[in-house]
């Protein structure tokens, strides 16, 4: 109903914005951890045929494997910024866990676009096998956590607040995406833009989603004293950040469809589930993490 939708909304709202600048980094990225949990849990319900007990131990595995990143990596390249190795080979060290599953989780959703693009193909092979969804799963939800407190951590060594300023600004870049889609496709919504995996999703309202995504990273540069040399990349990584949160969107949609699965989960009233709710932002904070760092935003 929509008003447990706006309730559940206005007490998560003030919540995330209270975690995400009065929390350590250390405390955040935790709290960030138990979600990312949640949505791992909820990950298994897309699986078929994976029972409760099996459910139960794919959560623990993927507890493990964040616990692996979080003491071989995080720490050191996350809590006082974040930059690439010098040497592409460091890829390969397990110190770099969490670089190498942000740019594993890039990859996928570079996959994930051509799936949305081809669907129905191959897609409903990659539902039906259970070892590949229990990797998309990770490849999905690991990545998203990592990019989460990676941009926390930005200029953290100069101003504590300055990493919260910018994952709030990517929050919003996101949020403008879906809301500006929402209103212009319900307003001026006549062409289809996935008509097989979502009806409802037109280009307009992708353009209004584009165009509202804009707006805000145009009256964010001064609150946060963005360099002019900065400006046009900042809202060139901003329309990627759309088209991704779009591709986001439509990739749950095709496992729920492809699933027999209404709604990820019922954690949240009028939301669904956790997954439900970071669709956009699983899809969208790595990249994020990436480009930022590209740009040379501290």
């Amino acid at each position: 109903m929509l008003w447990q939708r706006v309730l559940t909304a206005l007490i998560l709202l003030p919540l995330a914005v209270f975690a995400i600048f009065a929390l350590t980094i250390d405390s955040f990225s935790k709290i960030v951890a138990v979600i990312i949990l949640i949505g791992f849990w909820e990950w298994t319900g897309f699986i078929k045929k994976m029972q409760l007990p099996h459910r139960i131990v794919y959560v623990l595995i993927s507890a493990a494997l964040m616990w692996l990143v979080y003491s071989n990596s995080l720490p050191v390249h996350y809590w006082n910024g974040w930059q690439f190795p010098s040497n592409l080979l460091d890829f390969l060290d397990i110190r770099d866990a969490a670089l190498i599953s942000l740019l594993l989780g890039v990859l996928w959703w570079v996959v994930a676009f051509i799936l949305v693009m081809v669907y129905p193909k191959f897609s409903q092979t990659i539902i039906d096998n259970i070892f590949l969804m229990a990797v998309i799963g990770w490849l999905i939800l690991i990545p998203t956590w990592v990019a989460i407190t990676g941009i926390r951590s930005i200029g953290i060594a100069l101003d504590f607040h300055r990493g919260s300023d910018m994952l709030l600004f990517v929050l919003f870049v996101v949020w403008a995406a879906d809301t500006g889609a929402f209103v212009s496709g319900k307003l001026f919504g006549k062409h289809k833009l996935a008509p097989r995996v979502s009806p409802k999703k037109t280009w307009e309202g992708a353009a209004g989603g584009a165009l509202l995504a804009s707006l805000v990273v145009y009256f964010a540069m001064d609150l946060l004293a963005i360099q002019e040399s900065k400006q046009l990349s900042l809202i060139m990584l901003a329309i990627v950040l759309v088209i991704f949160s779009v591709i986001g969107d439509l990739t749950e949609s095709i496992f729920k469809r492809l699933s027999g699965v209404k709604d990820s989960g019922k954690i949240l009233p009028g939301h669904g589930g956790v997954l439900d709710r970071i669709d956009a932002l699983t899809s969208t904070m790595p990249i994020a993490l990436i480009g930022l760092t590209l740009i040379g935003i501290s």
